[in-house]
């Protein structure tokens, strides 16, 4: 074989890793040299062959620099240092190196055996190289809109165990929310907004790693990212095909690459959460009056649960908080009543239990150091040509839940080998397990819904000889539910240089999931509360019951492509690649339940009654392919051009709208290059224009939506059963029921999304100050949409079709600075981006303000825009049927009274904004919506976040803040209103400031009112959650209506982390063979400026029963977390 064509190649993964180190350091500012004076000389001895070349990178003071580039010029053939700056390369001799590092000025040397290499001090950027879909680009040439992850920052520095969410923040344009403090819940991620309206989940970004999609990214291991890139606009992204319409995530992992030694790396985590939000109740008098007073505005005079009657109750109440002086009590033995100056616990009245202890439910049911830890080994060396990395991982969390928590395990285990075969050939495989192990109690309720339901003293949490009662003898005593999910991906990859300048990469990548599943319900036995006076069991299950349920998905994905890469004239770069690529995904359920197991010990299937059992079956399939191709050309790095085509097929559409054809474009003028410009380098040392647009597909629309399929009817004790005769009864003839397809459309095809991007890249004082703005608009024109509605003599609803769009547009902003004073390295961040969803297609002429139509914004929030409160002075008297009289010049707001509400005195008061003389909501459309307007909008705007930080003598400190600038939420829940829900009685402590009605004993007449506009909330009155009676808003009624002044603020900004570390000398570390060692202390949510304040709700919550529900917030709460750690090297 020719020399020519030895030692060039340089591995897939090897390429990968300069890339990923390289954008690891990139903008870190932790690593700086102090300037020398005079370049470096080095002595070369030609030879007549290709060469080893053994080398150290250091800085001016002999530190050694770690992820230094070094790449032989004219080709891709390179890699980065190691932890002690040295490298390994094989090059043809007479080679040129190109090496480079950031915050170094690069250097072009000759090749030799052994070298030293000394950088000198620069903050020039230009060089560096970030990852791009199916290769990597220089910094400096990029014209679309790309943006690397410091993992410094994000990942390194600072403790986490999903990637998801140490991604919050961290980038301009993603947006990342957790529902709530689930620790088996998983991140949504968004790039630039809202994507498409035909399935809200299909907005979320494709995420690649290591070259292959993955869905859920909580498997990884933090510690094995090497690199982060976040592709967002159409020239970036159409590489990728049919998911990636809604941006892309590239991750790669640590790769095997040459080392001149063994080297092993440990690193530990352990910490303790507590959470940042609970409710609390007020004492048990002020709930029992609030019920009392709230029941009579409503005309019910008998106010009770379970038959303990509050006007009986609060007397006794009253005594048990002067008795105890105002504390709440902890778990424990409960107290019988004994006499009226020891009230004891409960007492009994007419054979029923009143229990009026005022519980301390936070303490009783909440830790307040929950404790997770972390463990991550990896071992990185060669042999001879063959290269290795090996990690293991270890997570373990618990929740929050001080009775038997939460608990989440995962495992991680990577095995990545590559091999030179021949000096132009190298393979490759890479075997990654994953294993996440979750468990919780099963129990036949909801905690946090039971828990802040009713009110303190409703729940007894202590125990009555010695016993339970019902929900914490359901925690200690029910069943583990489980969730075991594996997950392997093996993948085998070769690199060939197949001529100068070509290059040739192809993997293939096979990946299997199994999700295990089920629990048990078994006889949970407690002291029955309700029962009383005589202690009695209760069993919450009159029959045991197993479930079981099983997923599997098997992915097959293959990518093979070609780059060529060559220069004309020493001014003209050109480098084209084509490829295709393929992923077919198989996936499987199967679900089984049986009731009455023969013996609870032996909880099994086959172990348990036919009777009554449940068995569910799916498979779906999908597969899609595609062919693509990439240019990029550049005229000195001046002129910039780059133009993607892609021809994607999906097994999704019709066969004769599988296949179809997407190109884009980005060009990008880098005028500070410009002779002209050269008076202005010393302050603007980069400056760069760029733009793009581009159509990408989009087929995630969901399966078969195509086809007409005939739907069968469940035919179970569940759903129950249907007949031909006699009912039920022994002569009857049980009946499969078969449905009507719906109709659909045989046209369905792609959506397909147009992306337009203009960007603006700025450096000042030598890139020691970075500027990056995008202005984006994407649009999705053919969207997933009803068809035209059809007349009602069809009998059906219109099909889906392709017949709607939507448009995003909005804004980006990144500052990025650092710089070194002596000894001391300083750096700041700062990210800003924003925008704004709108409707501009849509089948709807009736526009209903619920529904979509065209011209909605999307997120907006219909309601009306609150006054004050009524005063006496408002009415002049009542009618019969208790309705108020309004004064002449007041709007009345009886078309909105839900009954048996009337308004008056104390209540809501909305402003007549059509000038009507009447408050309504017209019919509830965007033509006709009377006093109605927008009031908010539920996306988050302005999200932004910054990091300031530096390093000093070992000693580094990153504190990291986020927020978001505007959010509203509409709920109708009873942590946002007292009184929401008839049935939820309870009253939190933030809700003492309500206007008060003052009731005769038997709380029939009514003796006046305390009305103050400062307070927080109008006059109590149950139930408010339903349906008002206005079309076209979220629910709610009565005082409560959708509205601005009860409009939940979400904007926020959250001291997200901050961590401390040392890292201790070298001269001492040395001595015990250890070649760095690092300890830190880190704190995460520690501090909140957060306008909704007096919520006890986190505004990071989306969901509790969702916000919708007056359950909203009663769930898991995000946590604050105290950590510290270790990170050694060997």
């Amino acid at each position: 074989m020719n020399e020519d064509r030895k030692k060039r190649g340089l591995a897939h993964s090897k390429f990968l890793t300069v890339v990923a180190m390289n954008a690891l350091f990139l903008s870190s500012g932790n690593v700086m040299a102090t300037q020398v004076a005079s370049d470096n000389v080095l002595e070369v001895t030609e030879q007549l062959q290709s060469i080893n070349v053994t080398g150290l990178v250091v800085d001016a003071t002999g530190e050694p620099i770690i992820g230094a580039s070094v790449v032989e010029k004219g080709t891709t053939n390179g890699i980065v240092t190691d932890i002690d700056g040295k490298f390994i390369l094989s090059v043809k001799t007479g080679a040129i190196l190109k090496i480079s590092f950031v915050g170094y000025q690069p250097q072009e040397v000759k090749a030799t055996p052994t070298m030293k290499i000394v950088l000198k001090e620069d903050t020039e950027l230009l060089d560096e190289v970030v990852v791009v879909g199916y290769g990597v680009q220089k910094k400096a040439n990029l014209t679309g809109a790309v943006t690397t992850v410091d993992l410094n920052k994000t990942m390194a520095g600072r403790p986490q165990q999903d990637v998801s969410k140490a991604l919050q923040g961290a980038v301009p344009g993603l947006s990342i929310t957790t529902e709530n403090g689930d620790i088996n819940g998983n991140a949504s991620m968004r790039i630039r907004g809202v994507g498409t309206l035909s399935n809200s989940e299909k907005s979320n970004p494709l995420i690649v790693v290591d070259g292959v999609p993955m869905d859920d990214i909580s498997f990884l291991n933090t510690q094995d990212i090497e690199s982060i890139s976040v592709l967002k606009d159409a020239a970036s992204t159409s590489i990728y095909g049919t998911r990636a319409a809604f941006g892309v995530i590239l991750i790669n992992t640590k790769s095997a690459k040459p080392t001149e030694k063994v080297t092993i790396n440990y690193s530990n985590n352990f910490a303790w959460d507590q959470a940042t939000y609970l409710p609390n109740f007020s004492d048990v008098p002020t709930q029992l009056r609030s019920a009392l007073e709230a029941k009579a505005n409503a005309n019910q005079y008998e106010v009770e649960l379970f038959g303990m009657y509050f006007d009986k109750l609060l007397p006794y109440a009253e005594k048990w908080a002067q008795q105890n002086g105002g504390r709440k009590l902890k778990y424990g033995e409960m107290r019988p009543y004994q006499s009226d100056s020891n009230v004891g616990d409960y007492t009994i009245i007419d054979g029923t239990p009143y229990y009026y202890a005022d519980w301390d439910v936070q303490d009783i049911y909440y830790s307040k150091a929950a404790p997770s830890q972390s463990h991550n080994l990896s071992v990185q060396g060669s042999s001879g040509k063959t290269n290795y990395y090996l990690s293991f991982g270890y997570d373990e969390k618990e929740g929050i839940m001080k009775v038997r928590p939460d608990e989440l395990k995962k495992y991680n285990v990577s095995v990545n080998v590559t091999t030179n075969l021949y000096d132009w050939l190298q393979v490759g495989a890479r075997v990654n397990y994953s294993r996440k192990a979750y468990q919780r109690p099963d129990i036949y309720s909801s905690t946090y819904q039971t828990l802040w339901r009713w009110g303190s003293f409703f729940i007894p949490s202590g125990t009555i000889d010695g016993y339970d009662t019902r929900l914490m003898a359901m925690r200690k005593q029910a069943s583990d539910r489980k969730e075991i999910t594996d997950l392997t991906r093996m993948n085998a990859f070769l690199k060939a240089e197949i001529i100068k300048g070509l290059t040739l990469n192809a993997d293939f990548t096979y990946a299997i999931q199994n999700l295990n599943s089920g629990s048990e319900d078994f006889s949970v036995y407690g002291i029955n509360w309700s029962g009383m006076p005589v202690p009695s069991y209760i069993v919450t299950k009159s029959n045991s019951a197993i479930w079981r349920d099983n997923s599997k998905q098997n992915t097959w994905t293959l990518n093979a492509y070609a780059n060529y890469a060559k220069t004309f004239a020493k001014s003209h770069n050109l480098n084209v690649m084509v490829g295709a690529n393929a992923e077919e995904v198989d996936y499987t359920y199967l679900y089984g339940y049986r009731k009455g197991l023969y013996d609870e010990a032996y909880p099994e299937l086959n172990l348990a009654s036919q009777d009554g059992q449940q068995i569910n079956w799916s498979h779906t399939s999908r597969a899609s392919a595609g062919y693509f191709g990439r240019i990029n050309y550049d005229y000195k790095g001046i002129y910039l051009l780059e133009v993607n085509g892609r021809y994607d097929g999906s097994s999704r559409f019709p066969h004769n709208d599988k296949w179809a054809f997407f190109p884009s474009a980005s060009i990008g003028y880098r005028f500070s290059e410009e002779a002209y410009f050269a008076p202005l380098k010393k302050v603007i040392s980069n400056a760069k224009f760029r733009a793009s647009y581009g159509e990408i597909g989009n087929e995630a629309i969901g399966n078969y939506m195509f086809e007409e399929l005939i739907s069968q009817r469940e035919n179970t004790s569940a759903t129950g059963y249907i007949y031909w005769v006699d009912g039920n009864g022994a002569n009857a003839n049980r009946l499969t029921q078969y449905n009507m397809p719906k109709l659909v459309s045989k046209s369905l095809t792609w959506e397909r999304i147009r992306t337009t991007d203009i960007g603006l890249d700025l450096g000042f004082l030598n890139n020691e100050l970075t500027v990056g703005f995008d202005w984006y608009q994407r649009e999705n024109r053919d969207m997933l949409a009803p068809a035209q509605v059809l007349p009602n003599s069809v009998g059906a609803t219109a099909p889906y079709d392709n017949a709607g769009t939507l448009r995003t547009r909005g804004w980006e902003l990144n500052l990025d600075w650092h710089h070194k004073f002596g000894e001391f390295n300083v750096y700041a961040n700062f990210n800003l981006s924003d925008s704004k969803t709108k409707v501009t297609k849509w089948n709807n002429d009736t526009k209903l303000l619920s529904s979509y139509f065209s011209g909605k914004t999307y997120g907006d929030i219909w309601g009306f825009e609150t006054d004050r409160y009524f005063e006496e002075s408002d009415f002049t008297g009542q009618n019969a049927d208790g309705s108020w009289i309004y004064k002449s010049g007041v709007a009345s707001q009886s078309a909105l009274e839900r009954a048996p509400f009337h308004y008056g005195p104390g209540d809501i008061k909305f402003k007549d904004l059509d000038g009507s003389g009447a408050i309504d909501g017209g019919k509830g459309t965007a033509d006709d919506h009377g006093d109605l307007k927008v009031i908010g909008n539920s996306l988050p705007r302005y999200e932004y976040s910054f990091h300031l930080g530096g390093s000093w003598k070992g000693i580094d400190l990153d504190l990291f803040f986020q927020g978001v600038g505007k959010r509203s939420d509409w709920t109708i829940a009873s942590l946002n209103f007292p009184m929401m829900r008839s049935a939820d009685l309870a009253v939190y402590e933030h809700q003492s400031s309500y206007n008060r009605v003052f009731y005769s004993d038997d709380w029939k007449t009514i003796t006046g009112y305390d009305i103050n506009q400062g307070n927080t909330y109008p006059r109590l009155y149950p139930g408010n959650e339903a349906k008002g009676t206005v079309s076209g808003i979220a629910n709610g009624s009565n005082n409560y209506y959708p509205q601005s002044r009860y409009l939940t603020d979400m904007s926020y900004l959250r001291l997200k982390n901050v961590t401390v570390g040392y890292t201790l000398p070298k001269e001492w570390t040395r001595k015990a063979f250890i070649e760095k060692a690092r300890i830190y202390f880190s704190g995460s949510n520690l501090f909140l400026l957060y306008k909704g304040s007096d919520l006890p709700v986190d505004p990071e919550i989306s969901t509790g029963d969702g916000l919708t529900s007056a359950g909203w917030g009663r769930t898991a709460p995000i946590t604050r977390t105290f950590s510290f750690g270790i990170q050694v090297t060997l």
